[in-house]
């Protein structure tokens, strides 16, 4: 806990979140997921994947499965949680200027929450 009163701090809630986000993840090698949040309330969510109504790699394959991380970027299905996040947000009328985004990142076995 993050605090004597047993509970964990808004920063710590809003990073469990994105872990869950990334739960939705249609990506076959990472699973990302983000909150935007402005005064403690969560605005929007989103998670990496192709965007809605496009085939993802579950379906199709992933594109870069012969690629080594960090090269050739453009063959790939996927956007990022945070842009996922931010069009979740303008599809739904919701304002985000001047919110934080926090983001949960699964890569294999290793998990880590980063901000």
């Amino acid at each position: 806990m993050d605090n004597d009163f047993g509970r964990i701090s808004w920063d710590h809630y809003f990073l469990k979140m994105a872990f869950l986000a990334s739960e939705r993840s249609t990506c076959l090698r990472r699973h990302i997921g983000a909150v935007i949040v402005m005064n403690n309330q969560v605005l929007s969510t989103g998670y990496n994947g192709a965007c809605s109504g496009i085939k993802d790699c579950r379906e199709l394959g992933c594109l870069r499965e012969q690629i080594s991380s960090g090269e050739r970027h453009e063959l790939c299905r996927a956007v990022h949680a945070e842009q996922n996040a931010i069009i979740q947000a303008a599809a739904h009328g919701t304002a985000i200027r001047g919110a934080t985004h926090r983001k949960g990142h699964i890569h294999l076995l290793d998990v880590r929450l980063t901000r």
